[in-house]
């Protein structure tokens, strides 16, 4: 186990938490190894929560779903476990968009009030998809944004250990999630429509977001606690491979846009081209 630093840093500004503070904050993330129980745990958090937000109607699972994925990636945080925090993290959104996608093509009628603004999302990307209309593909309209996501991301990553990024990143992901679904409906080829439809970028955009969360969260919970979770060489290469990615996210988005949305169009069913002038 890590011992505490003999002169803790403060945490956010000039505040230093109070010793007692710290030492139940560590006991709270300092869990033992949870062995193979970890990746089980994931697939609860994942599958869990959404299915009884579908049976309930609520969109509260989503919450719950990123508040306790954020609960699962502080132990490995605290333990400088990166690897496994990603294999947590690819589990639960894995079995997550798997129900989320199923119930978005089977029931979109019911998914829709369970995840937030998707039915906005479609509409828009619908738009683009059959008509190449949308202003948020715009590299001056979404380039901002992007860089306004990762400052927002570090800053309330370190701020709430990570919780609202990961809350965020659930409410996003389940957007995505409804279009691929509604897509499932509309398309010829399904392994197309999820293989396109999932686009490059935001998988790449996942994995910036990953590294650089558990970076922010590691350096805040390292100063919260007053020990030293990891190394100068850990933390700059984790910091390298975030921005990196973040920049490829763009270049991936600029590149191949033109063909994504020409795949997705291609695969289109007739009936949902009806009445359709190009």
């Amino acid at each position: 186990m890590t011992a505490p630093d003999s002169r803790p840093r403060t945490w956010i500004g000039t505040w230093r938490p109070p010793v007692r503070l710290r030492e139940f904050a560590w006991k709270l993330v300092a869990a033992p190894d949870a062995g193979r129980r970890w990746s089980f745990a994931a697939l609860a958090v994942g599958s869990i929560p959404i299915l009884v937000g579908f049976a309930t109607g609520s969109w509260l699972h989503q919450p719950v779903t990123g508040l306790a994925l954020a609960a699962l990636v502080l132990p490995c945080v605290a333990a400088d476990r990166f690897f496994r925090a990603a294999g947590t993290i690819a589990i639960v959104i894995f079995s997550h968009s798997t129900v989320a996608i199923g119930l978005s093509a089977t029931d979109p009628e019911r998914a829709s009030r369970i995840l937030r603004g998707s039915s906005d999302y479609w509409q828009k990307t619908w738009d683009w998809v059959r008509h190449n209309r949308d202003e948020e593909y715009r590299a001056e309209v979404w380039l901002p944004r992007h860089v306004g996501l990762v400052a927002v991301a570090v800053v309330l990553g370190y701020t709430s250990f990570g919780a609202v990024p990961i809350v965020r990143g659930i409410e996003e992901i389940d957007l995505m999630n409804f279009y691929v679904g509604q897509l499932l409906r509309k398309s010829d080829r399904p392994e197309l429509a999820l293989l396109f439809g999932w686009h490059p970028w935001s998988f790449v955009r996942g994995l910036a977001f990953m590294f650089i969360v558990f970076e922010v969260v590691s350096l805040s919970l390292e100063r919260f606690t007053g020990r030293s979770l990891s190394t100068r060489r850990r933390r700059s290469a984790r910091w390298i491979a975030g921005l990196s990615l973040a920049i490829l996210d763009g270049v991936v988005k600029v590149t191949f846009t033109p063909a994504v949305r020409e795949q997705l169009f291609r695969n289109l069913s007739p009936d949902s081209l009806t009445g359709f002038v190009p």
